[in-house]
């Protein structure tokens, strides 16, 4: 009689919790479209768009190591600078660190220009150059003189930091 109310309680228990709704999520809302957007959202998109206009960059993370295929970064960055380009015009720039790994480099150059071409922008190879992000940057007499007030970083002996006290004492030099 004993081990049926104890079995007969323990079925009523579970059965119990089984019927409770599952926890909301607290780590991130469900993807689509969000229900609310911040009043600042165009303002942000222009200077994104701006920003990639100066810049017309596209680089190693954009793919998956050792592949010619664009991640998903990739893929959305490329995507948005096409319609850019549709709209701007101007030419893509590809830098690497693939030196030594030639066939690779050109795969990942075919691709972005497939990737162009498919979306309805025309370009070849030629449009896809090997250099470094555009944009304005800082200009060398800035760079000089910001050397000669500041001097050369020079870190204290390790010996005499450790701990939280070492980024204490990097932070006011």
């Amino acid at each position: 009689m004993r081990l049926r109310f104890t079995l007969l309680a323990t079925v009523a228990g579970l059965a119990a919790a089984g019927c409770n709704s599952p926890d909301a999520r607290l780590n991130a809302p469900p993807h689509g479209k969000a229900e609310e957007t911040s009043d600042l959202q165009g303002t942000l998109v222009y200077m994104s768009d701006n920003a990639m206009l100066a810049d017309m960059h596209m680089s190693d993370h954009h793919f998956l190591p050792h592949r010619a295929m664009l991640t998903s970064l990739g893929e959305e960055r490329l995507s948005r600078m096409a319609q850019l380009m549709q709209s701007y015009g101007g030419d893509l720039r590809y830098s690497s660190n693939l030196a030594a790994d030639a066939p690779l480099r050109k795969q990942r150059v075919d691709t972005l220009v497939q990737f162009l071409n498919e979306v309805g922008i025309p370009v070849t190879a030629d449009a896809v150059r090997d250099d470094m992000p555009g944009g304005r940057g800082m200009d060398a007499g800035s760079a000089v003189l910001i050397k000669m007030n500041e001097g050369t970083y020079k870190p204290r002996s390790k010996s005499s930091q450790t701990g939280a006290s070492a980024g204490a004492g990097a932070a006011s030099n």
